[in-house]
């Protein structure tokens, strides 16, 4: 479970910003959106609210380029490729310098503060530290190209130092070389769901593996019911890709072209109630999802899969346009079920969104709620609704709306342009 993500000088954020799941003292929901593990008491979401352009998904990206760094450097770059990390470019001390990234996480009982500096050339700093009890050890240092390794607490890592690239992180390394602890914290991010809410089509596979495993598939079946799509069940069946392909977005269909290559491939068959003239239910007709079924429909159901597995299996899930294409009240029973206290789960879900009856006190806690907007400077800032002190019984989405928390745009007239 996350404690805190912390990043500098990436993208649109310029000086350090702090994704918190550290619960505040409040008294909201505490029985539910919060999880005891350690010392610590955890929020179970965090969901991001701000205008368009405001840095939200540059948060996200934040999150998303730390745990693709670490999963991928040492494996998908050559020596002399470029970092990803963009510096915030509007400021002429932060553009040639380093770019900051830092995650405190629990991985079973264990309690790491794991972080990075990075410039386009290399890797100019990298640390990890383990909490056990309450002091906290160093693990590794690294400056540059001189290593401090503690080998008591990282075993096998000594002599990998010199293997690892300046654009690599020593810790990607390590889990090419087979070090156990590494290879525990590399496996960790490798199992973050990172899910742009307009790119869901990727993950349809997810869904389709768990549809075929027994022991998932009436699971899968209920979650659509449940959603009042007027789905009653769901199949997979083998189609050739002529009979859909003009049905697939435009930027899918080089990819949909190499799974139906050898021919055919799976589909999916929704089956819904069919009527007589009497209104009478008589049968099922079915419809393919890719050709006959809305975006929301879809989209709902290519990330079952991930949230199922998410629930099940602990894990890390971060969503942009997490509200797009669904139904308001759809956003608010999966916010709702990442944190029910009748799921017994250490999963935590990261969310930006634009709908503001999200902005539920019913379902999320103060401190769940944080606005983002850009100072004048041109610089992402990040405040909790909780540092408003706005009372229980306030309108949250009213408030929001009006301006009282920040976050939303300042349009002006646009009548007056015609």
């Amino acid at each position: 479970m996350i404690v805190f993500f912390k990043v500098r000088n990436f993208e649109s954020i310029k000086d350090t910003l702090t994704l918190s799941f550290l619960s505040t003292s409040i008294s909201e929901h505490n029985d539910s959106n919060v999880v005891l593990k350690g010392r610590d008491e955890l929020l179970r979401s965090l969901v991001l609210y701000g205008h368009n352009a405001s840095g939200k998904s540059n948060i996200l990206d934040a999150v998303a380029f730390y745990r693709w760094f670490i999963v991928n450097s040492a494996t998908e770059l050559q020596s002399n490729d470029e970092i990803e990390a963009d510096p915030f470019r509007l400021n002429s001390e932060t553009e040639k310098a380093p770019s900051f990234f830092e995650m405190c996480f629990y991985i079973g009982n264990v309690k790491y503060r794991y972080g990075f500096e990075s410039t386009k050339e290399r890797v100019t700093k990298e640390w990890l530290l383990e909490t056990k009890k309450i002091k906290e050890y160093p693990v590794f240092l690294r400056i540059n190209d001189d290593f401090q390794i503690d080998e008591k607490r990282i075993p096998g890592a000594l002599g990998v130092e010199k293997r690892t690239r300046k654009n690599a992180l020593f810790i990607s390394a390590c889990s090419q070389w087979n070090v156990k602890k590494a290879q525990k914290i590399f496996k960790w991010f490798d199992d973050t769901y990172t899910v742009h809410g307009l790119m869901d089509n990727s993950y349809r596979d997810i869904t389709l593996e768990l549809l075929e495993n027994k022991k998932y598939s009436r699971l899968i079946n209920r979650f659509l019911r449940k959603a009042d799509l007027g789905i009653n069940g769901v199949n997979i069946i083998d189609i050739k890709l002529e009979d859909i392909i003009d049905f697939v977005p435009e930027e899918l269909k080089d990819d949909y072209k190499e799974k139906f290559k050898d021919g055919n491939n799976r589909a999916v068959l929704m089956s819904h109630d069919k009527f007589d003239k009497n209104n009478k239910k008589i049968d099922q007709a079915h419809f393919l999802l890719e050709k006959h079924e809305s975006e929301g429909t879809k989209k709902f159901f290519n990330l079952i899969g991930v949230y199922v597995k998410a629930i099940i299996e602990n894990r890390f899930l971060i969503i942009d346009e997490f509200d797009a294409r669904l139904h308001t009240l759809l956003t608010k029973a999966i916010l709702k079920l990442f944190n029910s206290s009748k799921v017994k789960s250490e999963s935590q879900l990261l969310v930006a969104a634009h709908d503001t009856a999200l902005l539920d006190k019913r379902i999320l806690r103060r401190d769940q709620i944080c606005f983002v907007e850009k100072n004048k400077y041109g610089s992402t800032e990040m405040i909790s609704l909780v540092e408003y002190k706005p009372r229980k019984e306030s309108p949250f989405d009213r408030n929001y709306l009006d301006g009282k928390y920040g976050g939303i745009p300042i349009i002006e007239d646009l009548e007056e342009l015609f």
